[in-house]
């Protein structure tokens, strides 16, 4: 069973995750609730979609999406009632998962030192933009994580101003990396009986993923670092204009492609010389090579550029909105897409969100249960499963404690 103190996007997707492989989650919320429950858009009660809250019964869209199959309690961890409640479940958790800014859980009383006294087993796991106690007079979010990392001078023109990537992917590559650990975690202590804490930096895990190139080789040989929508050490090897749209070929990776796409472009004669024929003495006509490609996709359609080149073998796809991914039946029928529901609508029609991009063929998996209101499982939680009585929760609601 897994504790899931965390808000806004980083820890609810790595919770989100291990729902979707079978664990039990408990959502713990501020009786505020988890900021994200004001995020924008909203789905009002009648389906319509707004971009504002204007029905108080509208719910977010986010939430929707980040807090499926998991469990909805209130608790103030600021009260000594609200630390109590922790500590009974925690005595009862197998995984507690919190991203609050480094030092806050140790301050409430509820950080890893705290909750291990209590269940010496626990796998405890943080999510903080530098790591346990780096840092500390900084806030992070996924901008500030993108420029700290290296990350938005990975894309763009030599000489164009910084690129953020469209997505929060710090945030998104953090909880991967945390769901990892955690299954670690959990593994070992099969092994050795211990508990362990996960310690998941935001800047380490970007910069991490980043650090898969060669970066600093490049600097030292004196070769780009940015090459915007081509990769120059694989000829041809990018984002072509066609006609109509964009679409990638990836046929630098291996001289048959390249000779492959050569036939097909009308150049045989490349295809037989040295000089374009092999990709280092290709790659050093780059910029030849490309304006060759670019010239023949601009006469052509994206879908004539596509049957063309599927025809030869040659790695190809047209660039796609991320709506027309998200649409893609093909990824739904895989289940690594699926449809955002709402409690009590349903599958909201046309909206789409990741359900759990591994496919699993000889067990079953998946969130099932929409995602809950706030507070929706106080009763079941505290007094059905934790054994608290009606007058506690009556009390606890009159204090401000749940």
């Amino acid at each position: 069973m897994v504790l899931d103190l965390t808000s806004h996007k980083s820890g609810p997707f790595g919770t989100y995750y291990l729902a979707a492989m079978g664990a039990t989650v408990i959502k713990i919320e501020a009786l505020k609730g988890d900021s994200v429950r004001g995020y924008a858009p909203f789905i009002a009660p009648d389906g319509s979609m707004t971009m504002w809250k204007e029905d108080p019964a509208a719910m977010s869209l986010p939430i929707l999406n980040r807090a499926r199959g998991k469990q909805s309690v209130t608790l103030n961890l600021k009260t000594s009632e609200g630390l109590r409640i922790y500590k009974s479940l925690v005595e009862r958790a197998d995984v507690v998962m919190e991203n609050f800014a480094s030092g806050t859980a140790d301050r409430l009383g509820i950080g890893y030192e705290a909750t291990s006294a209590i269940n010496p087993r626990i796998i405890y796991c943080s999510i903080s933009g530098f790591g346990w106690g780096e840092m500390l007079n900084r806030k992070a979010f996924d901008v500030i994580i993108q420029a700290m990392s290296g990350m938005m001078l990975a894309s763009g023109e030599e000489g164009d101003p910084p690129v953020r990537i469209g997505m929060s992917i710090a945030d998104s590559i953090a909880p991967l990396y945390a769901v990892m650990g955690i299954n670690a975690a959990l593994y070992r202590r099969e092994m050795t009986g211990e508990g362990e804490y996960v310690d998941i930096s935001m800047l380490g895990a970007l910069t991490g993923f980043l650090a898969s190139e060669e970066w600093q080789a490049l600097e030292a040989v004196g070769g780009k670092t940015r090459t915007g929508n081509f990769n120059i050490r694989a000829t041809p090897f990018g984002a072509f204009r066609c006609r109509d749209a964009h679409i990638a070929i990836g046929a630098g990776s291996q001289d048959h492609f390249a000779c492959a796409l050569f036939r097909v472009m009308g150049r045989p004669e490349w295809a037989e010389d040295p000089n374009y024929a092999r990709n280092p003495e290709r790659s050093k006509r780059n910029a030849e090579v490309c304006a060759a490609v670019e010239e023949w996709c601009g006469s052509r359609t994206a879908d004539e550029v596509e049957a063309a080149l599927l025809e030869v073998g040659v790695p190809v796809g047209k660039v796609r909105t991320p709506a027309e991914s998200l649409a893609d039946p093909a990824l739904q029928a895989r289940r690594d897409i699926t449809n955002s529901v709402h409690p009590d609508l349903g599958p909201v029609g046309g909206l789409h969100t990741v359900d759990l991009p591994i496919r699993f063929h000889k067990s079953d998996y998946g969130t099932g249960s929409a995602a809950p209101r706030l507070g929706q499982h106080n009763t079941a939680v505290y007094r059905d499963w934790l054994g608290f009585s009606d007058e506690e929760l009556e009390a606890w609601k009159a204090d401000q404690v749940i």
